[in-house]
């Protein structure tokens, strides 16, 4: 067996570096929802965990209530803190992102002891610089954890990840595609002409990094090039009704990422249904978020069911590696129709 030689570090890097490689912001995202839920759990769990081993007269209960009550605001004042910091923050070393990361829990540690200052505290200022370390601990330990969570899904070691689901995209997109051109080549050379030209957007998106952000606007125009594509090979079976919303210029979502919810659509709906395919896209903006609904009708047999849920955990499997927890894909069956709800935000991500 043949066995690859190990690639070398950069120039500048360590081993370890080339292969999880600091992320351009290591100042948590506060603001994600994924990372605020992470934190409060660890931070509730390890008060819980401190009131449960600690000895004193007053019920768990009531001691957890308390300590909940001055780590609770500290956390959130925190996490707002890092959101803030993490998009305003000019370019600058890691280092520095990690010093301005640690010093905000202590910060905010030491403003909630002053406000809370009095008779019912009755800290001496010993055990108020204790609490003060405590909470540069913590928020240095909270920072560490999550920038090597986020070098995990580093580009590097995601690229993989990304390359194999992009690949159950490419097989049957291009063999559809080049079928269609073929169907119309010598009757309409003209229209085979802009099917190639739509192919070859198609081909670009798909070849390009599938994380870059691009306008709404512009991947559902890949949508409509796409149905055009499958109109050609499908005739009139196929009827795609467009309902999109008012959207606002600079949202923007990752490239290639509504067009294979529409190939869905079609492929285990007009390809399989016989008759007239009614698909339904709805697309529209609220606030910072993008609601995405798609309806088809799907075949009887439990074979195109199977297959229509494989395409499907490659869009989660994407939302799950951009977004985190703060996009959501629901699917169902009603009425003999396929449902596909899809809420992402929009804003400019990092």
């Amino acid at each position: 067996m043949s066995r690859e030689l190990p690639l070398a570090a950069p120039a500048g890097q360590t081993r370890v570096e080339a292969a999880s490689p600091t992320p351009v912001r290591v100042v948590p995202d506060g603001c994600n929802l994924g990372v605020l839920l992470r934190v409060l759990l660890a931070v509730h769990a390890v008060a819980a965990l401190i009131v449960w081993v600690e000895p004193a007269a007053t019920s768990a209960w009531t001691r957890f209530v308390t300590v909940a009550g001055f780590v609770a605001p500290i956390t959130l004042l925190t996490l707002v803190a890092w959101c803030l910091l993490r998009r305003l923050l000019p370019p600058m070393a890691a280092s520095v992102q990690r010093v301005l990361a640690w010093a905000v829990a202590p910060l905010w540690v030491a403003v909630v002891l002053a406000l809370l200052d009095g008779p019912a505290l009755a800290l001496t200022p010993m055990q108020a610089a204790g609490y003060v370390v405590l909470g540069a601990v913590a928020g240095a330990a909270g920072q560490h954890y999550l920038e090597l969570r986020e070098r995990a899904f580093s580009p590097v070691l995601a690229e993989a990840r990304f390359q194999a689901l992009q690949s159950r995209i490419r097989p049957h997109f291009f063999f559809n595609s080049l079928t269609a051109v073929l169907a119309v080549l010598r009757d309409d050379p003209a229209r085979a002409e802009r099917m190639l030209e739509s192919i070859a957007e198609l081909f670009r998106a798909v070849m390009a990094d599938v994380r870059k952000l691009v306008p709404v606007e512009q991947e559902l125009d890949l949508c409509r090039r796409y149905v055009e594509i499958e109109q050609t090979r499908l005739g009139d079976r196929l009827h795609v009704d467009w309902r999109i919303g008012a959207i606002h210029p600079r949202a923007r979502v990752p490239q290639l990422l509504l067009q294979p919810i529409v190939e869905n659509a079609v492929r285990y709906g007009a390809e399989k249904v016989e008759g007239r395919c009614e698909i339904l896209v709805c697309v529209k903006q609220h606030g910072v978020t993008l609601k995405v609904f798609v309806s088809n009708p799907i075949a009887r047999e439990p074979v195109q069911r199977e297959g229509n849920q494989i395409g499907l955990s490659n869009i989660r499997g994407r939302l799950a590696l951009i977004y985190d927890l703060e996009a959501e894909m629901l699917t169902r069956v009603r009425h003999g129709r396929f449902e596909l709800a899809l809420r992402l935000p929009v804003e400019h991500k990092t």
